[in-house]
């Protein structure tokens, strides 16, 4: 064999090894992106998880946000600061969660999911009070995401703050 021809091989070996290389690469990131998929969903999960859990924990806030959701009026001064700390927090957490879902991290069923029990509250008196007073703090497009979705019928009838749905 001559050196031309061996060269010849060797490129065709090298083209052969570099496309392995890339099959190799492709197989890898799609397994990191369901891996990055998977953990953004988990941890918002959790997160969400978590303010359920402390309105579960802590009878107070429970009945704190019940009743501030209902007649934002009829809380303490101290009670409105508190409702409307878990309000930022929450409502930040779904900030994330939207910028997650717009860079296509979050898929959309799980954000329909993990915000339509959020988004029920939505149309509350306290819960509009407090918009009205802080939504500014918020991004643009979290803002356009919320005011849609009070410009629109309640998405569940009969809705409760932390109960039993009424059914009529």
């Amino acid at each position: 064999m001559e050196l031309q021809e061996l060269a010849q091989v060797g490129e065709f070996l090298g083209g052969i090894s570099v496309l392995l290389t890339l099959i190799y690469l492709a197989v890898q990131i799609r397994g990191n992106t369901k891996a990055v998929h998977s953990t953004a969903a988990q941890q918002t999960h959790d997160t969400l998880t978590r303010a359920y859990y402390e309105l579960a924990r802590d009878p107070k806030l429970n009945r704190l946000f019940r009743a501030g959701t209902k007649d934002l009026s009829s809380l303490s001064e101290d009670d409105t600061g508190q409702f409307f700390a878990f309000w930022s927090g929450t409502l930040y957490m779904a900030q994330n969660w939207l910028y997650q879902k717009n860079a296509a991290v979050l898929d959309d069923q799980l954000w329909n999911t993990f915000l339509s029990g959020m988004a029920s509250n939505f149309h509350s008196e306290g819960f509009q009070s407090y918009w009205s007073e802080r939504k500014y703090t918020f991004s643009d497009e979290l803002q356009e995401w919320v005011e849609g979705i009070i410009a629109e019928p309640p998405m569940h009838a009969g809705h409760v703050i932390l109960g039993r749905t009424e059914h009529q």
